[in-house]
């Protein structure tokens, strides 16, 4: 999945968050959004997956505008895009395996309900998580939680997955094994979006880094345009 970013600025509550972000990542690449707490990488994050739309600019999927996207298209937009927040989104009153049917239900509702309890299941075990299946979400530590959530994003095998904060609130084992998975969705021709800091993410998966300034550094309107740099 190619994603671009023409021209973004965005403000909240008349205060400059973004300004004139332009990126191209192609199929298969990695951009890293860096920047300090308050820089706008949550905002930019929600951009990028659509839950918010930029007041300038546009994010084109493909080479298509999400704003001008068919019904169709869209549909398989959000098919195609995993999602993972800095906090899981899990539905708390549904347990484990009821949240990760609810994307299975909406997106592949030719397959029977047994073949989606399959695939739950594999990925649940993938992940450590299948003594949890019928838990409500509530009930799982926040390690846990983080994991459900990247077993949600990739039970879809997405073409492009971005992630608000990897390898937080898991611990080095785990934060190993999801440098590895990066790795290896990467190899496979995923497209990463990853909200982060973290050094290694930086050095072993970026083809770009887009670097986001302080909202007091930013001036709506600037000619300068904040592209990401090329990683060697």
């Amino acid at each position: 999945m190619k994603i671009t970013l023409k021209d973004i600025s965005h403000s909240v509550a008349e205060q400059p968050i973004l300004a004139n972000i332009n990126v191209t990542l192609e199929s298969g690449q990695c951009l890293l959004i860096t920047g300090r707490s308050g820089s706008g990488k949550s905002v930019l994050f929600s951009i990028i997956c659509d839950i918010t739309r930029p007041l300038q600019g546009s994010v084109l999927i493909d080479d298509v505008d999400i704003a001008a996207m068919t019904a169709l298209q869209y549909a398989r937009f959000r098919r195609d895009l995993g999602v993972i927040f800095q906090v899981s989104a899990l539905i708390s009153n549904l347990t484990l395996e009821e949240n990760l049917l609810l994307p299975l239900n909406r997106h592949h509702s030719r397959l029977s309900q047994e073949e989606k309890q399959q695939k739950v299941r594999e990925i649940c075990q993938q992940f450590g998580l299948t003594q949890y299946l019928d838990q409500r979400t509530d009930r799982l530590s926040s390690g846990l939680a983080s994991l459900a959530g990247l077993a949600r994003a990739l039970l879809m095998e997405p073409k492009a997955l971005i992630w608000d904060a990897p390898m937080a609130q898991v611990d080095r084992a785990w934060c190993r094994h999801e440098l590895e998975l990066l790795k290896q969705l990467k190899e496979k021709g995923t497209t990463l979006v990853l909200c982060s800091n973290r050094q290694e993410l930086i050095t072993s998966l970026a083809d770009q880094q887009l670097h986001l300034g302080l909202p007091d550094e930013l001036t709506l309107g600037s000619e300068h345009a904040a592209q990401a740099q090329k990683c060697q």
